[in-house]
């Protein structure tokens, strides 16, 4: 039998401390050989079919990651970090969910749970499971799937190039319903010179109608009012009435500000958390892994005069 989930973060982290560079199926295969895992045991998999154990490697590496205890130095590949080689060195014996809250402010922030420090809310929270219908059950593990792929999307997107950013936010545009099914409906302008113009959707076949898009690939620097500044004088230049800022980091309120103060002009902002739940919503970069209905009886089958 896989053993639980948690007792695979020790052994996760003691597989990270070599320093190796690894992708998650390296990993998955060093933590089996350190864990004396069988074959027999490793066969088992999940309803979608995905191998249990690769599953739990990789939820122990999201939790890992979510504390700061290893990194992503380059694209689907993960390494130790100074946090976790102190963690390994001090000799810990068990790597817990509650161990991991009292001591990351980051993985208790992303666990949803109580600060460092309120121990008792802590272990009432361990036992969710005790206290929660099914339903609320799968609606809670389906809000942290959902929050975990998002935060995947964002990183993805930010390790990607400029271009490839500037032709995703069009294409996220027209899956989300802007612009037609007419020819030219979207395009992505020149990419260089572009005067501050990064693509352009066309509500109607004659073009009458566009909306105009900045898109920043920034990871960390946020947009301030100077770039909001910048863009409205891109827009005013063109004789545009509607445009949308996009980025995978945040807007300063300056920049908020200047939207504000903008006039008759409307612009909408969207930051790099909205930016992953639109993807997400909108089914773009991502893929659909399972899929449910939960169902329950029809009264008026049974009822049919009530």
């Amino acid at each position: 039998m896989i053993p639980p989930f948690q007792t695979y973060l020790l052994p996760f982290m003691e597989v990270m401390g070599s320093g190796e560079l690894m992708d998650i199926r390296a990993i998955a295969e060093k933590v089996a050989k350190h864990m004396k895992i069988s074959e027999e045991d490793l066969a088992d998999t999940l309803d979608s079919g995905q191998s249990r154990h690769v599953n739990r490697c990789s939820w122990a590496k999201t939790w890992c990651k979510k504390a700061g205890l290893i990194s992503s130095p380059k694209r689907a590949r993960f390494a130790i970090t100074d946090k976790g080689r102190k963690l390994l060195e001090s000799g810990v014996t068990e790597l817990t969910q509650k161990y991991m809250i009292d001591h990351y402010p980051s993985f208790a922030e992303f666990a949803c749970r109580q600060p460092k420090g309120q121990h008792q809310q802590v272990e009432e929270n361990n036992d969710q499971h005790s206290i929660l219908t099914p339903q609320e059950q799968i609606e809670k593990a389906y809000r942290e799937i959902m929050k975990t792929t998002m935060d995947d999307l964002l990183q993805e997107v930010k390790e990607q190039s400029p271009k490839f950013f500037e032709e995703l936010v069009v294409k996220l545009l027209v899956k989300m319903g802007y612009g037609g099914d007419f020819e030219d409906a979207a395009e992505v302008t020149q990419f260089s010179n572009d005067g501050g113009i990064d693509g352009i959707i066309k509500e109607d076949s004659l073009g009458l109608d566009k909306i105009y898009i900045q898109a920043k690939r920034w990871n960390g620097k946020t947009v301030g009012g100077p770039d909001l500044q910048q863009f409205i004088g891109a827009l005013v230049n063109v004789g545009a009435t509607k445009g949308i800022y996009i980025t995978t980091s945040s807007f300063s309120e300056a920049a908020r500000k200047q939207v504000r103060n903008s006039g008759s002009l409307k612009i909408v902002l969207i930051d790099g958390q909205e930016l992953a739940r639109l993807m997400f919503n909108h089914n773009v970069g991502v893929v659909i892994d399972r899929s449910f209905e939960v169902k329950r009886p029809d009264v008026g089958f049974f009822h049919p005069e009530d």
